[in-house]
């Protein structure tokens, strides 16, 4: 059976993230927190497998995610690279030729509007903002507040105006 990057993690006296951290020094993933993939290295070691809750509608209520076992020589190969590169792996990235080859080039607006203006918010627009934040954090609480109190009190007032219309009713 594999061990996920917390258990690893344990036996280095590393967290899982501490530990994933690790693993991308030593060249066995690439990628960045939450995103990472493995390397060539790595794939000769670890497995990867892809979930799906999958139960339809909406795409943020149905989570896919990869999951990553690490097998039992990943311990002695990570100890043995640690051992060989105290400072993490000798790839100190492309050389300097090739840097220039990469270079990004600078970000120009070109969508036409010609002015530095930025967009300002109306008050208008700013009350509609709030009502609607307050809508949406005040909704959870509105109808047990109802049922609760003032549901009550109104049944209470009406069962009163009732019986006092009726009494007069009968006195006339």
């Amino acid at each position: 059976m594999g061990k996920s990057a917390r258990v690893l993690g344990k036996e280095f006296g590393r967290t899982a993230r501490d530990m994933n951290a690790l693993l991308k020094e030593y060249g066995y993933l690439d990628g960045s927190p939450g995103a990472y993939g493995l390397t060539e290295k790595g794939q000769q070691y670890a497995k990867e497998q892809y979930h799906s809750r999958g139960t339809g509608g909406y795409a943020q209520y149905n989570p896919s995610w990869e999951t990553r076992t690490w097998s039992e020589e990943t311990v002695a190969a990570l100890r043995a690279d640690m051992e060989a590169n105290p400072g993490g792996c000798d790839d100190a990235g492309p050389p300097a030729e090739e840097d220039a080859l990469f270079e990004p080039e600078p970000i120009v607006d070109h969508s036409g509007s010609g002015g530095d203006d930025d967009p300002q918010l109306s008050w208008k627009e700013l009350a509609i903002g709030g009502a609607v934040v307050v809508a949406i954090l005040v909704a959870p609480h509105a109808k047990p507040f109802w049922n609760s109190k003032v549901k009550p009190v109104a049944k209470k007032m009406r069962d009163k105006l009732t019986k006092q219309e009726s009494t007069e009713a009968t006195e006339s």
